[in-house]
C-alpha cells in the first residue's frame, strides 16, 4: 500500500481537535508544536500530496447548520497558514469569509442569508471583534428566532475559538443596527453559546469533505492530558 507515515498529518488532526473543544483551552495561532510534543496515539497514513496540503494549512473551527435548521455543527476547515500569520484581525476575517463560502462537509447547511458579504476587515479590541456586514445579513434573512439564533451564533462561535476573542459584535454597513428580523437584537456584543452546538464535531476530510463524527472520549484519547501548546 502506497503511503507514507507523516508527522504533519497528526500535527493537524491535534490541532483541529484542540481548537475544537468547545470553546475551551484555546490557542493562538502563533503557539506552535515540535515533534517531540507528540506521542501518536494510532498510525495515520497519507499520501505526499495530502501531507504537502497540510504543511501549508491551519485548521480553524466553523459553525454551521445541521440537516434540520435547528442546531449548529462543527466543521474543521483548513486555511492558508501564510493568512493566519497575519494577525488575529486576518484570521478572523478570513474564518467569516468561510462561513459565508458555506459549509463543505456533508449533512451541514449554510445559515447565512444569500449576497452577504464582509464589508471590512474584522477589528479586534478589548477581545471584542467587531463585524462589519453588508445589508444582505438582514434584508435576505428568512427571519425566525431560531433562525436568527443560528446566523449570529455561527459568526460568535467561530470567532471565539480564538484566543484573543471573547465577545463578538456585529454592524452593518458600518453602523449598529438594533433590530435584526424581530426577534433578536443586534446592539450587543454576543458572548460564546455552547447550548446552541451539537455535540458531533463536523470534521471536513481534506480528501473528500465527508462529516466524521467524532466523540469527546475519542478526541481526548488523541492528546495527553497536558495541553502540549501550553
Amino acid at each position: 500500500m502506497k503511503g507514507l507515515r507523516l508527522t504533519a498529518a497528526i500535527l493537524a488532526v491535534l490541532m483541529a481537535l484542540l481548537l475544537c473543544s468547545c470553546g475551551k483551552d484555546k490557542v493562538t495561532i502563533d503557539e506552535q508544536l515540535t515533534e517531540d510534543d507528540l506521542e501518536p496515539a494510532s498510525s495515520i497514513v497519507i499520501n505526499e500530496e495530502e501531507a504537502a496540503v497540510l504543511n501549508e494549512k491551519v485548521p480553524v473551527c466553523l459553525y454551521f447548520g445541521d440537516e434540520q435548521k435547528n442546531k449548529l455543527v462543527k466543521e474543521i476547515r483548513y486555511l492558508d497558514i501564510d493568512e493566519a500569520k497575519k494577525g488575529v484581525s486576518a484570521l478572523a476575517s478570513a474564518i467569516v469569509k468561510e462561513l459565508i463560502s458555506g459549509p463543505k462537509a456533508k449533512g451541514l447547511t449554510h445559515v447565512l442569508p444569500e449576497g452577504v458579504s464582509l464589508r471590512a476587515p474584522v477589528t479586534v479590541e478589548g477581545r471584542v471583534a467587531t463585524v462589519d456586514l453588508t445589508r444582505e445579513f438582514i434584508d435576505n434573512h428568512p427571519g425566525g428566532k431560531e433562525m436568527e439564533e443560528l446566523s449570529v451564533y455561527s459568526i460568535v462561535n467561530a470567532l471565539t475559538e480564538l484566543k484573543e476573542i471573547e465577545r463578538v459584535k456585529i454592524i452593518i454597513n458600518g453602523k449598529q443596527a438594533k433590530n435584526f428580523k424581530g426577534s433578536l437584537t443586534l446592539d450587543k456584543e454576543f458572548p460564546r453559546n455552547e447550548a446552541i452546538i451539537n455535540k458531533e464535531v463536523g470534521m471536513a476530510r481534506p480528501e473528500d469533505g465527508g462529516l466524521v463524527p467524532v466523540s469527546g472520549e475519542e478526541a481526548n484519547s488523541l492528546v495527553d492530558e497536558e495541553d502540549p501548546l501550553e
